[in-house]
């Protein structure tokens, strides 16, 4: 069996800037502000780690941030509940399609990797359509700061659901962007990266992933290369 964990934003779902607007209100709510976020990249990072960075850059203490990332997450969820419907958020071409085809077969487990926190990822993914219930295993951004950390969480979930064990060697991430090819290299997965988020195919190349495809869309052949 394989585990095939995916990313989120850029690589499931465009939400269309509705995670940065949830994020900087839920900054404003708790810390009065949402630091440098209009020329910061959130691609690929976890979302403890850009609010870190982005309160860092205003002279804001670790252990006040710290303190306040419970309330923090809180409010994200509550602005959730109210951009998410009109952010007009969508699958990428051939998620739908290749996600059936995962679901049915038996020597697949699928599971998400995601810099978002956790009751926020089924938010999303249910606004563009999505049944989060399908990914039966998952790590988040608010679990650890640093990806990297992220795949062993999933994969030990992975290991305690089915008994069977889960490592690098049959593990698969799917991702958008340099930082998640990065981390199934951390973790000695394979890294398949699709270039459709805000990375070119040329970009993501020089991060050498296993499998660089520009979306999703075919949907037999991107079968075959993950099951091979």
């Amino acid at each position: 069996m394989k585990l095939i964990l995916f990313d989120i934003d850029g690589t499931l779902i465009q939400a269309n800037g509705a995670g940065k607007q949830m994020l900087a209100l839920a900054m404003e709510d708790v810390f009065g502000t949402a630091g440098p976020i209009e020329k910061y990249n959130l691609g690929g990072k976890t979302d403890t780690q850009i609010v870190t960075d982005l309160l860092r850059a205003t002279a804001i203490p670790d252990h006040q941030i710290e303190t306040n990332l419970p309330t923090l997450f809180a409010r994200m969820v509550h602005h959730g509940q109210t951009v998410l419907p009109t952010s007009r958020a969508a699958p990428c071409p051939g998620v739908k399609p290749l996600l059936a085809a995962l679901q049915g077969r038996p020597d697949m487990l699928l599971g998400l990797v995601t810099g978002n926190i956790e009751p926020v990822a089924p938010l999303k993914l249910a606004a563009a359509g999505l049944d989060p219930t399908i990914f039966r295993v998952g790590a988040y951004g608010s679990q650890h700061h640093d990806r990297n950390q992220l795949p062993p969480l999933a994969m030990k979930q992975a290991t305690d659901l089915t008994k069977l064990q889960f490592a690098g060697y049959n593990t698969i991430v799917v991702g958008d962007t340099p930082l998640d090819i990065q981390c199934a290299r951390a973790n000695g997965a394979k890294a398949v990266a699709v270039a459709t988020g805000r990375y070119t195919l040329t970009t993501l190349n020089q991060y050498k992933p296993d499998i660089l495809l520009p979306n999703l869309a075919d949907t037999e052949t991107v079968l075959q290369l993950l099951l091979a």
